[in-house]
């Protein structure tokens, strides 16, 4: 049994082997794993071909040594803390540590030190239009893995590297660290800076910030205090999970009380400007971004003014939309999959129609 296992000596070795891997996962009963272009690898090491309960536990307590005081208070009470964990000259993690039937587990994304360029990412023009946007919301959608911090921290370095402003982030962990360039960027903590993402909104309205960008939204109060921001004439850029735009944008209505939705709908239509909702899918190289774009047009507003938009007629609205630079998720999925860039089952299991997008392709292929 390894009782003084080398985490950075194997995270190292781990990165330096797969450059780009994703994730490192540590569970009860199998070797430590490697996330890799969406695929979980097995990389058994000397004593550690199966974790026990004691060997992830000692992971954890190396783990909460380098954290905030405030990670392992969390872990205690809620069975789970996330927070940032460097390895020096090797990388910046997102470590989350968990409880899951008795036992812990541990989840480390690797985070590059400085935040991408836009171009970097392979994302749509309105990305970049976007970041010009003197006031309004900014959501930035996504399910877990699907890169929104990433698209984010990327948002923000072109707003740091292009405008003169007063930018303030509230993260849970500081992901990618921002220098002062043309803006000025702080950058808080939640459970170290500020105890929680509700009063870091609060007091970024007191310290003259112009733009925010906050973590994501979980409860009313949050989404209250993000959608409120944006319309005193702060830039305000945030993120949910979502498959589609549809979607999210019905998780962020949901978390104001029944009675306030509809009054709540009709802020949001006000105040968002730009809504990209993301996944990460293979290709032959590694993986591609697909984006879908939903942008304020009066046919976008009107529809999010009458409460959370239907999959079915969001997609018609936003294909409408193409020659304003919105994008339905589905017709990118069916563009890719025509060009081959795309495997059809892949882009079956991420539409939000699948049924029509897989009668569209096989219509195409017959009529060939």
């Amino acid at each position: 049994m390894v009782l003084n296992f080398d985490l950075p000596g194997f995270l190292a070795a781990a990165l330096a082997a797969e450059p780009s891997a994703a994730d490192v996962l540590f569970a009860v009963g199998c070797p430590p794993q490697i996330l890799v272009n969406g695929v979980l690898k097995r990389r058994a090491v000397g004593g550690l071909e199966r974790l026990s309960p004691f060997q992830t536990e000692a992971i954890v307590l190396h783990l909460l040594a380098m954290a905030p005081a405030s990670a392992g208070e969390r872990l205690r009470q809620q069975g789970a803390a996330s927070f940032a964990y460097s390895v020096p000259g090797v990388a910046r993690f997102r470590a989350v540590v968990f409880t899951q039937r008795g036992t812990f587990a541990i989840a480390l994304r690797a985070i590059s030190e400085h935040a991408p360029a836009l171009e970097s990412l392979g994302l749509p023009p309105a990305v970049r239009a976007a970041c010009s946007c003197p006031n309004g919301l900014i959501l930035v959608n996504g399910p877990a893995g699907s890169g929104r911090s990433t698209t984010l921290a990327a948002m923000v370095h072109q707003i740091n590297i292009t405008r003169a402003c007063h930018v303030v982030t509230v993260e849970e962990p500081i992901e990618f660290l921002h220098r002062h360039d043309r803006s000025t960027v702080n950058q808080r903590e939640v459970g170290t800076d500020t105890p929680s993402l509700a009063q870091g909104l609060r007091d970024a309205l007191q310290v003259g910030a112009q733009v925010l960008v906050a973590g994501e939204v979980r409860n009313g109060e949050e989404a209250r205090l993000l959608v409120e921001a944006a319309d005193t004439g702060l830039l305000v850029l945030s993120s949910l999970r979502g498959s589609d735009t549809a979607s999210a944008l019905a998780r962020l209505l949901s978390l104001w009380p029944r009675e306030e939705r509809a009054d709540s709908a009709r802020l949001l239509a006000r105040v968002l400007r730009w809504s990209f909702t993301q996944h990460l899918l293979p290709r032959p190289d590694g993986r591609q971004a697909v984006v879908e774009v939903w942008r304020a047009a009066p046919a976008t507003t009107a529809m999010l003014a009458e409460g959370a938009p239907g999959a079915r007629e969001l997609a018609q609205v936003l294909r409408d939309g193409e020659a304003e630079g919105q994008i339905a998720l589905d017709r990118e999925l069916e563009r890719r999959v025509r060009a081959g860039q795309l495997d059809l089952t892949a882009a079956l299991a991420r539409a939000a129609l699948p049924d029509q997008l897989e009668q569209r392709l096989r219509q195409a292929e017959g009529a060939k």
